[in-house]
């Protein structure tokens, strides 16, 4: 049975926060709400960088789903009452890399021959995480925080972004 629309409902929990705009650096109504879903809450006070704070709230979000609990307690042989500790809360880029090989959870290099889902999550080589929203080979379509209009990682809001492979360190893929 195909997870895609598992993993699109991801995408689309990220999508609802597409074009927020920070109201001063590294701040604003949608970047709050993304701390405390990390273990380092009070990077919203201290004017941290929020890609991954980001990712962390929107796959926090995701995992309240109960057919997505019971597909990831499925693939990764935990119970739904250990989802919330399982997820990785990890307000650094990097260190999302390191869950994901300590958890088991597939890492694909950014080859061309490794074909990307809708809900992987893309780690940039310049420490920086977004969501594919859908993926043509060529091009890398995303979701991301912490970007802007020129693609960079300390923008001033959330956006969509084409992407290409060779920017990435790693996908994760959380649902196979």
């Amino acid at each position: 049975m195909s997870t895609y629309p598992l993993r699109q409902k991801l995408v689309t929990i990220a999508s609802r926060d597409a074009g927020q705009l920070e109201t001063s650096r590294n701040q604003g109504p949608a970047i709050r709400k993304f701390w405390p879903a990390t273990s380092y809450p009070e990077g919203y006070r201290e004017r941290q960088p929020y890609c991954a704070a980001a990712v962390s709230y929107w796959v926090r979000e995701w995992l309240k789903d109960p057919e997505v609990t019971i597909a990831i307690c499925e693939q990764y042989d935990i119970l739904p009452r250990q989802v919330e500790a399982w997820r990785c809360k990890s307000a650094g880029a990097f260190a999302w890399l390191d869950w994901a090989n300590k958890k088991g959870v597939q890492v694909l290099s950014d080859s061309i021959l490794n074909t990307l889902h809708t809900g992987d999550l893309m780690v940039f080589d310049m420490s920086h995480i977004g969501i594919v929203a859908d993926d043509s080979k060529a091009n890398i379509y995303t979701i991301e925080a912490n970007t802007g209009a020129t693609g960079g990682r300390d923008g001033d809001g959330i956006f969509t972004q084409v992407r290409q492979r060779p920017m990435a360190r790693g996908f994760i893929r959380l649902l196979a």
